[in-house]
Formats: C-alpha cells, structure tokens, sequence
C-alpha cells in the first residue's frame, strides 16, 4: 500500500472546483472499474489530493501515477479550455515538453507498512477537511473516503477497505 499526495502547480487552488475534483474522482473510479489499483482512501482538496492506494498485479510494473496525473491534467485542461481560459493561462509551461503544468512535477509517494500505519494514514487523510474548515465531521465532506469507513457509504463501489491489504488482517490481498 502506498501514500501518493500530488500538489497542485504553485499552490494554486485548482481543485477548488467541483467538476475538477469530479476528474480526479472519475480517473480514479476508471482505475479501479480496470482493475489497475485498489483503493482504500483518499481525500481530494483545493489545492493537493491524497491517496491510500495499491497497484493491481497485471499494473505493478507499470507508473500508475504518472498515468492519473497526465490524464486527469488533459481532462483539466479541456474543461478549463472550455470554460475559463483565462484560468487556463495560469498553468502555461516554460518547459519545452508540454503547454501547461497542473501538478508540481514531484509527488510524494511513501510505503505503508503496516495496518496501523494505515489506519493513522486515514485518520490524518479524513481529518484534513475539518482541520481546512470545511466541515464540521469527516464525514460530512464529499469528496473523502470517511463516510466509507464510517458509515459505509460508496455509491461508486470503488473503495476496498485497507484490512484487505494486510494478511494479518484478510485473507483477501
């Protein structure tokens, strides 16, 4: 299991849009519908998101984030092309391999060892929202996995909860 944060360019509040938030949400459900990833939480803010996820057997060998982050920049781009261009321009690029740049070209990834380590990963990932005011419960905010793990609630039927990571715990992973 691994921790994956990618931030967006210059800390601008790209995210801070709901259908750019959808994106993210939509590449992730394509992901796990594939069976390329399993995807045990996650937490979508204005400015970063972060996710507790695996790579599928058939996708280890394969850069599983680079691909999210180029197809959601491309799905991003087109929206914003459509409807705000002057946003748009915020993003152009200098560099002579692409027009604009949406992440910060390094992400953070770490290992999670372990299922105590997941499950404080979580805590922290759930509490950010109400840490940013945003809500008053982890629960309340949509785009988090809190709800899942609390109420299980998801509609999309992309979450997989993290005891089926750990063989301690599952005999599922």
């Amino acid at each position: 299991m691994e921790l994956f944060t990618a931030s967006c360019s210059n800390n601008r509040l790209l995210l801070r849009k709901y259908e750019h938030k959808e994106i993210i949400m939509n590449s992730l459900a394509f992901m796990v519908r594939e069976k390329r990833i399993w995807l045990y939480g996650y937490v979508i803010m204005e400015d970063e998101f972060h996710l507790l996820w695996k790579k599928q057997p058939a996708w280890e060998h394969k850069n599983i984030r680079q691909m999210l982050l180029k197809f959601t920049a491309q799905q991003i781009k087109r929206s914003l092309w459509a409807g705000d261009r002057k946003e748009l321009e915020l993003y152009r690029s200098q560099l002579h391999d692409r027009q604009f740049q949406f992440w910060e070209k390094t992400a953070f990834s770490a290992a999670i060892p372990d299922a105590d380590a997941a499950e404080e990963k979580l805590a922290q990932l759930h509490e950010v929202p109400v840490s940013a005011g945003f809500c008053n419960g982890v629960t309340d905010y949509t785009f988090s996995s809190a709800a899942f793990y609390q109420e299980g609630y998801d509609p999309e039927g992309i979450m997989t909860h993290y005891h089926h990571c750990f063989p301690e715990l599952s005999e599922n992973c």
